[in-house]
């Protein structure tokens, strides 16, 4: 591609088109997602919605709690464009599930008892970028020690003061003990492995690596260090904040009910914004989410009530697009079940892979809704089950008790405002939503104030009127 100030021919691309070896390998392709030619291998993983176990009652499920992010990463000035801040938002958004019910049935809507219906909560942080660092401090250690400060400075809701540091040792400890501390694996500064002779434990203070005596953080059980760019984007790390910090709020609200009003757990249905799994240096945490989540389950089913209702829904990416594909050969109010062998075929996986197995820890599901389009959602297996161990009890209906009702909870509450849409998730990415275009200026216009040694540039970027008053 050419660079700013160049200019390309108008006819390179000539050679490429005919380059027969070029056409001879986009011609040996297929694509592994496309829509089957028979709706036979369909048909045999698709169970109509009443056939299914019933845990629960629909009429019981009276609110919903749904989490979601957003992030962004500016550059700072036009002459610092490797210069970067990151933004980060993330939204709590709770709704009374009754006052859509009743509204759903009315001619004319208030949009003042649908805002009355619905509250929400969010906190920001900007991370540091390539190029800003603390004085005195590297890139990577002011990275730290500033996901740290967010962590510990960050509550789930402005009614507690529980923050997603406490969030983190509840997820390490057990139903009703949070731990005190947690074992890091690697040593962010010296690169030590911890060892049972020498372990490395960081708690919510911190701690000290007994080698080369850097200070550890507990923001580093994260590793989203591990992926810092020192020089260039950092959009990858911030994503893993992101998720991470969702997650922790979700956590969070499941501990705080559990040990304040366990009853509301049963009215309750909890929202994540994609599926229920982590990726990349955050894959570790996926078997503390799944005995975590597990624990609280057999908890609540000891004291009479159902499991808690957790999901995860995806309104993008590879597996929203083959659900699109498919829709019209599953059933309406039929749920079909991903098989191992299925995924690896439609990715184009080997098919002995074991999808899944380091990173999930919930199922995918297709659900064709009463309105006839799909949604991918994740749910969380029976206690003591990982959802792609491989095994038969692990792809089978009964390893989901809370699956039907959660489906029927969704079918509820379905919104054309976008494809794949959801009422809770739709007002939760609304709250959590970074604005692009003037929105996205005025971030940089913040950063280029606020960091010392940066030029304004006051052409670039005008504030809106909002902002001058």
């Amino acid at each position: 591609m050419s660079y700013e100030g160049e200019k390309a021919s108008r006819l390179g691309h000539v050679g490429t088109v005919r380059n027969e070896a070029v056409k001879a390998a986009l011609q040996r392709w297929t694509i592994t997602s496309a829509r089957p030619n028979s709706r036979d291998e369909i048909d045999v993983l698709c169970l109509p919605l009443e056939n299914l176990p019933v845990i629960g009652n629909l009429g019981d499920v009276d609110f919903s709690i749904t989490v979601d992010g957003s992030d962004t990463e500016v550059e700072t000035t036009r002459e610092h464009p490797t210069v970067k801040v990151g933004y980060l938002r993330v939204a709590g958004s709770m709704i009374r599930l009754d006052v859509f019910r009743r509204l759903e049935r009315a001619k004319y809507i208030d949009p003042r008892e649908v805002r009355r219906s619905h509250t929400e909560y969010a906190f920001d942080v900007a991370l540091p970028g390539s190029q800003l660092a603390r004085p005195g401090m590297s890139g990577v250690d002011t990275w730290r020690v500033e996901l740290d400060a967010f962590l510990q400075n960050s509550r789930f809701d402005s009614s507690t003061i529980m923050t997603l540091a406490d969030g983190l040792l509840a997820l390490h400890g057990s139903r009703g003990a949070p731990a005190t501390a947690i074992d890091l694996r690697v040593c962010p500064g010296c690169g030590l492995k911890a060892t049972q002779v020498s372990p490395l434990r960081v708690a919510a203070t911190g701690g000290t690596c007994p080698s080369c005596k850097v200070r550890l953080y507990l923001a580093d059980v994260l590793r989203t260090h591990e992926e810092y760019n020192v020089e260039g984007s950092n959009f990858t790390p911030m994503g893993r904040v992101m998720t991470a910090a969702e997650r922790l709020m979700s956590l969070c609200y499941l501990n705080f009910f559990a040990n304040t009003a366990p009853d509301v757990l049963r009215h309750t249905i909890f929202i994540t914004d994609g599926p229920l799994a982590l990726f990349g240096p955050l894959a570790p945490l996926k078997r503390r989410f799944q005995d975590y989540l597990g624990d609280l389950s057999t908890w609540c089913v000891k004291r009479g009530l159902a499991a808690p209702l957790v999901v995860g829904i995806e309104k993008s990416g590879a597996f929203v697009e083959h659900a699109e594909q498919i829709k019209d050969l599953i059933p309406i109010g039929h749920v079909m079940r991903l098989t191992n062998d299925y995924i690896n075929r439609i990715s184009g996986r080997p098919a002995n892979n074991r999808y899944g197995v380091d990173e999930f820890y919930g199922r995918r599901f297709i659900y064709r809704t009463s309105a006839g389009d799909p949604l991918v959602i994740t749910v969380l297996p029976a206690p003591g089950l990982s959802p792609y161990d491989g095994g038969a009890q692990a792809e089978g209906w009964e390893a989901y008790p809370t699956l039907r009702l959660i489906c029927e909870v969704l079918d509820s509450l379905r919104t054309r405002m976008y494809q794949h849409a959801v009422v809770p998730v739709a007002l939760a990415h609304s709250a959590a939503a970074l604005p692009l275009g003037v929105g996205r200026s005025v971030l940089t216009m913040m950063a280029q104030e606020n960091i010392p040694g940066l030029k304004l540039n006051i052409q670039a970027v005008q504030p809106p009127a909002y902002l001058k008053r």
